[in-house]
């Protein structure tokens, strides 16, 4: 077979439009010893996808695995459990939070009904003050923004060091 119809043969292998008997002709041209210097990686690569012996498993590799799996299994069960108690206090604190705001508008209403309806004021006549109150508000939302920014970038950095487990695991 000559070169130029094996190239040829090679970019429609490449492009994933070979036939079955295309690459029949490609196996049994790079089976052959002799095959040019340009085309010794394409042999090389080609013989790594059709080669005759399949990739080797590890011995003991699926009971490696079946370990490791019960033991993150394991792991995430105690991290749910340990966590369950903090949802918990996080619904009760929620529930706690929403009757006080209750309590506070129903003070608030009735405050406003015995004081005749107050008109609310300005409670501001120097714009540097508000401007002041203002920017030191925003400076308080900001740094718990970044808080929590910060507790994100630790989430992920704790999701890398599982995947590096994981890997080393199996490797």
């Amino acid at each position: 077979m000559r070169v130029e119809e094996i190239e040829r043969l090679l970019a429609v292998f490449y492009e994933g439009n070979t036939t079955e008997s295309q690459e029949k002709m490609l196996k049994e041209y790079f089976s052959a010893e002799d095959v040019p210097e340009h085309l010794k990686e394409d042999k090389r690569l080609f013989c790594g996808f059709h080669g005759p012996t399949p990739a080797e498993v590890p011995t003991g590799l699926e009971e490696k695995l079946i370990k490791m799996i019960d033991r993150k299994e394991e792991e995430e069960l105690r991290f749910f459990q340990k966590n369950k108690t903090r949802k918990n206090w996080r619904w009760i604190g929620g529930i706690a939070a929403s009757v006080l705001l209750l309590l506070s508008t129903g003070y608030s209403i009735i405050y406003l009904q015995n004081n005749g309806r107050q008109q609310l004021q300005n409670t501001f006549n120097d714009p540097q003050a508000a401007y002041e109150i203002l920017h030191a508000t925003l400076l308080e939302v900001a740094t718990g923004l970044n808080t929590g920014i910060e507790e994100v970038v630790e989430a992920q950095q704790e999701v890398k060091r599982t995947n590096k487990e994981i890997r080393k695991d199996i490797l």
